[in-house]
């Protein structure tokens, strides 16, 4: 659409120099510059290219590039079909700053940091694999005007201190983002949306020219939930740090309260710059998302579990001389140790199902066109909003916490010589595990094998133990042990697959399923 003034060719907007830049003779104009010269006009349409995946249905637009030959939606390696059609400006646009390069830099360090990442993420993922889309914003401005009391309590000793304090909300945000395009999970682009106004340009096509590009295709309303939910978080926050009184509140059921309070209107749209990946992993598809301006990054990251197992394996093969060094090794307390494992296991595995559970009741509810769907991700966003960025050190904290209740536990037993204690223990440790199974089931959910064996081989542990059909000999109970760890990393293996199916997306389909969303 932009002919080089020089040779002739098409030019493209080039990120380092932020203005239109010639491929084949490397000369260079400015964005306004090319507008005269075009004699184009702001708030008019222009051309572009529709291009149209036949496996998912995803449209882009695109100016000034060859046709892709691979659908950056569900990864499909197909030719797309192409229409020309004409494209509504919107008021403004953000032009991208991060490089193709960057963005696949800041990739592979996100991947190299997580330390059992799916191969194939460095395998078969390039800087080619990333495609510059401008995804349709909407921009609200919202308002929360009310009173709420923020209640706090902090431990000293053996005392606990309660406090309330009372707190007042008045303010307005006028420029909140959320993506309009259906293609785009919103999941994920909620997590990168942020953009300063400043950055914001008034729209030229000039900026897409080499990119691609999608249309609002979404109701203004249908994210004012959203909005409302970003003004009371964003104000809260702010009252908090003029608070500043050295006293820790949560801020979740204030949230809830407030947001009723809240009011929110779209005020117009724009274009905002996001480097877009895709990649199959069997029948789902994983995905990678960059902020092209700020160069927020948010990528799913499955876990590699032969990996996994082979650290695991080393961690654990030190750790049993070590024990074995510094303590004696009942075959009771090998036993108990193992069913302590299995509980640990059990307990991570369900809060995995309920996540996945949790996805699945709001796609049900979105389909079924009931405002539950809206809802639920609202409380899941406030209840994350509420943990802040301390999310993941609370669960790593958790983990190592359970780590050393484990080590403590196992020290303990090591000192104990009453054999009653080690089946009370076994009995109590091995009805929870029956209680974990239970509640994990979920509502058209099959129990995993894993969790079902783990519980075999606690009972006929525990049965072992109280009925000693084998008078006392210790071999039988090495071996139901050895059974129970076995299960243990039956249940660890379908833990990381749960972990990996929450790391992934369905199949998009976008005619069918409005696309963009998480579906279950």
């Amino acid at each position: 659409m932009y002919g080089c003034p020089g040779c002739g060719s098409m030019m493209t907007f080039d990120i380092p120099e932020q203005q239109l830049k010639c491929g084949r003779c490397g000369r260079t104009e400015s964005i306004e510059e090319a507008d005269r010269r075009e004699a184009r006009r702001a708030g008019s349409s222009f051309s572009v290219d529709v291009l149209t995946c036949p496996t998912c249905g995803a449209e882009i637009r695109t100016m000034n590039t060859a046709a892709a030959g691979f659908c950056s939606y569900c990864g499909s390696s197909v030719l797309l079909d192409r229409k020309a059609a004409d494209m509504e400006a919107p008021e403004t646009i953000a032009p991208f700053r991060v490089t193709r390069e960057e963005c696949f830099a800041k990739y592979q360090e996100m991947v190299r940091k997580s330390l059992c990442a799916d191969h194939r993420l460095k395998k078969n993922v390039t800087a080619e694999s990333f495609r510059g889309i401008y995804v349709p914003q909407y921009i609200y401005s919202a308002a929360v005007r009310g009173e709420t009391v923020l209640e706090g309590h902090q431990t000293k000793g053996n005392d606990t201190y309660y406090y309330n304090t009372s707190v007042t909300l008045n303010h307005q945000f006028d420029h909140i983002l959320h993506d309009a395009s259906k293609e785009m999970p919103d999941a994920m682009s909620e997590k990168i949306a942020r953009v300063e106004p400043e950055d914001f340009k008034p729209f030229s096509p000039a900026y897409i020219s080499g990119y691609y590009a999608d249309v609002p295709d979404t109701e203004e309303s249908a994210y004012e939930p959203y909005a409302r939910a970003e003004a009371v978080r964003l104000g809260l926050k702010d009252v908090l740090e003029d608070l500043d009184d050295g006293y820790t509140y949560p801020t979740a059921e204030a949230e809830k309260k407030l947001v009723g309070l809240a009011t929110a209107k779209c005020t117009g749209r724009t274009l905002m710059p996001v480097w877009f990946m895709s990649i199959r992993s069997g029948k789902r598809l994983l995905y990678a998302i960059q902020n092209g301006v700020t160069g927020e990054m948010a990528a799913d990251l499955p876990m590699d579990i032969p990996r996994f197992g082979l650290i695991a394996l080393a961690l654990a093969v030190p750790l049993f001389f070590l024990f074995n060094a510094f303590l004696t090794l009942r075959p009771e307390m090998v036993l108990v140790t193992a069913m302590l494992l299995a509980i640990f296991a059990q307990l991570i595995v369900n809060r995995h199902r309920k996540s996945i559970q949790d996805k699945a009741e709001a796609e049900k509810a979105k389909d079924g066109g009931d405002d539950l769907a809206r809802r639920l991700k609202q409380q899941k966003r406030m209840a994350s909003h509420a943990k802040g960025g301390s999310a993941a050190a609370l669960e790593g904290f958790g983990g190592m916490f359970g780590v050393i209740v484990l080590i403590g536990g196992i020290y303990g037993m090591s000192q104990l010589n009453n054999a009653n204690a080690f089946r009370i223990a076994a009995l109590v440790l091995t009805l929870g595990m029956g209680a974990l199974v239970v509640l994990g089931r979920g509502k058209g959910t099959k129990t995993p094998a894993g969790s079902i064996a783990a519980l075999a081989a606690m009972i006929a542990g525990t049965l072992n133990m109280i009925l000693d059909p084998f008078h006392s000999d210790d071999l039988p109970v090495y071996v139901i042990a050895l059974l129970c760890m076995a299960a243990v990393i039956w249940v660890s293996v379908d833990l990381l697959m749960l972990h990996n199916k929450e790391c992934s997306n369905p199949m998009p389909q976008f005619e069918t399923h409005q696309g963009g969303e998480e579906h279950a």
